[in-house]
C-alpha cells in the first residue's frame, strides 16, 4: 500500500506541474490582448500573478480529487488519525469535512460572483477584454482565492496542534475535542464575516453621509 500511495503522490505532483502550463497560457492570452506597452517587467509580473489566479482552482480540483480517492479507496491512511487543536479524530472525517467545505465555498462564490464581474461593478476587471471562457477562468480563480482564505481560517485554526493537551486526554475526550474544534473553527469564520460586514456597513453609511 505504501508503494501505491507513493505512486499516487508522484502522479499528483506531476499533475500540479502540468496544470501550470494551461494556466500560464490562458493568462498570457489575456495579458497580451490587454497589453498597451510600457514596463515589460510589470506585464511579466501580471502574467505570473494572473496565471497563479487561474491555477488556484486547478490545484483545488486536483487536491479534492485526491481527497475523494483517499475516501473511496481502502488505503492505509483511511484508518489514520489526525490531531487538531482540542483533540484527535479520523483522517477520513477530516478530509470529508474539508472537501465539503471547499465544495460549498466554490458553489456560493460562483453563485454570487458573476453578478459583480460586469462593467462598473468590479473596477479591477471592467476595462479588460475577456472572452467568455477567460471570464469563466477568472471567476474560478477568484473563487479559488476565496476558498484559500476560508480554508486558512477554518482548517488553519482547527489544525493547530497542542501536544501537551493531546497527551493528557483519553480517546473519548480527544474524539469530543475533535468535533468541538470544528465548531470553534466555524465560529472563527462567522465572527470574521460579521466583523467584515460591520465594516462594510459603516463604509456605506460614511459614503451616504458625504
Amino acid at each position: 500500500m505504501e508503494t501505491y500511495a507513493e505512486w499516487l503522490s508522484t502522479i499528483g505532483s506531476i499533475a500540479y506541474f502540468l496544470a501550470a502550463i494551461p494556466a500560464l497560457w490562458i493568462s498570457g492570452r489575456i495579458i497580451l490582448r490587454n497589453y498597451a506597452g510600457g514596463q515589460k517587467t510589470t506585464a511579466m509580473l501580471l502574467w505570473l500573478a494572473l496565471g497563479g489566479l487561474i491555477l488556484a482552482p486547478m490545484i483545488d480540483f486536483l487536491r479534492y480529487l485526491s481527497a475523494v480517492l483517499s475516501l473511496i479507496m481502502p488505503l492505509f491512511w483511511n484508518q489514520a488519525s489526525i490531531s487538531v487543536i482540542l483533540g484527535m479524530g479520523s483522517f477520513m472525517i477530516y478530509s470529508g469535512i474539508t472537501l465539503g467545505l471547499g465544495v460549498v465555498v466554490y458553489g456560493v462564490t460562483l453563485y454570487y460572483l458573476p453578478k459583480t464581474i460586469v462593467p462598473g461593478k468590479l473596477l479591477i476587471a471592467q476595462e479588460w477584454q475577456l472572452e467568455g471562457r477567460e471570464r469563466g477562468f477568472i471567476l474560478l480563480g477568484i473563487a479559488g482565492l476565496v476558498n484559500q482564505m476560508v480554508s486558512g481560517l477554518v482548517t488553519g485554526f482547527v489544525s493547530i496542534y497542542l501536544p501537551s493537551l493531546a497527551q493528557e486526554q483519553d480517546w473519548t475526550q480527544l474524539s469530543s475535542g475533535f468535533w468541538i474544534s470544528w465548531v470553534l473553527s466555524f465560529l472563527v469564520l462567522l465572527v470574521t464575516m460579521l466583523v467584515m460586514n460591520g465594516r462594510l456597513l459603516k463604509r456605506e453609511v460614511d459614503l451616504l453621509s458625504q
